[in-house]
């Protein structure tokens, strides 16, 4: 996945006006001084619970999933980004994978999510307020928006008053305990987690949980 997104990246900026791309470069290193990846829930503490509805209408439960076994949770901020609709396909393609080693994969987006991403769940988080309770949600400051909706993000959305509210992409795995075993937050909304770091991380979490049997 790190060559596509590299390859996103660079197509972008050689199509976009050069202030847009300092703009949006501006944008990452404002975040990154708010030290809000510093902040964000880590391992080692109890993921907060949700409850939300999936792009099928249907509700979907942190709870219910945990019941099961370990859960994936990716947050991603829309449709609109090219780099979470790279990241969102990555997953769907990693998630066999994943579901072989007994765990559950969730994404969250306080906007749309494109249709095509094929048995993804990609849960509804209007506001994000759940990406607020893992403590990664950000407002787009004003001098930033413009260049926003140039990479792509909606001149209108269903989020209201809370349209330019939205979470730094992360993901966490979560024990069936409910207890992050693995966290990964980056301010660079250009850079992911590759999705063979979660098939490794599951894997040693359930070694870890596995008793090794003696003879």
């Amino acid at each position: 996945m790190k060559a596509k997104l590299e390859a996103c990246r660079h197509a972008f900026e050689v199509r976009a006006p050069p202030g847009v791309v300092v703009a949006l470069e501006n944008s990452v290193a404002k975040l990154a001084q708010t030290h809000l990846v510093r902040q964000a829930v880590k391992a080692g503490e109890r993921a907060p619970l949700f409850r939300l509805r999936g792009n099928t209408g249907n509700f979907v439960s942190l709870s219910e999933g945990l019941d099961r076994g370990p859960v994936v949770v990716s947050f991603f901020r829309g449709g609109w980004c090219p780099f979470c609709c790279l990241e969102s396909r990555a997953l769907a393609e990693a998630q066999s994978e994943i579901e072989r080693l007994g765990a559950t994969l969730i994404g969250l987006s306080p906007l749309p999510h494109p249709d095509g991403v094929t048995n993804l769940q990609i849960l509804k988080d209007p506001g994000c307020r759940i990406a607020a309770r893992y403590r990664i949600a950000f407002t787009v400051a004003s001098r930033f928006r413009s260049a926003y909706r140039a990479l792509g993000y909606p001149e209108q959305s269903q989020a209201g008053s809370h349209r330019w509210v939205l979470p730094v992409p992360a993901t966490y795995i979560i024990d069936r305990h409910g207890f992050v075993a693995f966290s990964y937050v980056d301010v660079d909304y250009t850079t992911r987690l590759e999705p063979t770091e979660i098939v490794a991380a599951l894997t040693h979490l359930r070694k870890r949980v596995t008793p090794t049997l003696s003879v």
